[in-house]
């Protein structure tokens, strides 16, 4: 009896208090980004590549950057980073 009297107790409070306690685990709001989302990746894996010392991959990752991004401000940024790739490989060889 008094286990039933403990449970019915506890759902009650869950039922009460539970969007309370659980109004905070929506998690992180995201912000919108202007950017297409696959040329942000390869944007960002073109940076690393190139830090690495890895030019050719790095400009192959902005090439599908370039395919993939919607914006102008974007592509010209794309432009000028495989251009510095590009002098870069340049260097190497």
């Amino acid at each position: 009896m008094r286990l039933k009297q403990y449970l019915l107790t506890c759902i009650a409070a869950l039922m009460l208090l539970g969007p309370v306690a659980l109004a905070g685990c929506a998690g992180p709001q995201a912000e919108a980004v202007p950017y297409h989302g696959h040329a942000l990746y390869n944007f960002h894996l073109g940076r690393k590549y190139q830090a690495e010392g890895r030019y050719e991959m790095a400009r192959d990752r902005f090439l599908q950057a370039m395919a993939t991004a919607e914006d102008q401000e974007m592509r010209t940024r794309l432009a000028r980073e495989i251009e510095a790739a590009d002098k870069l490989i340049e260097l190497e060889r």
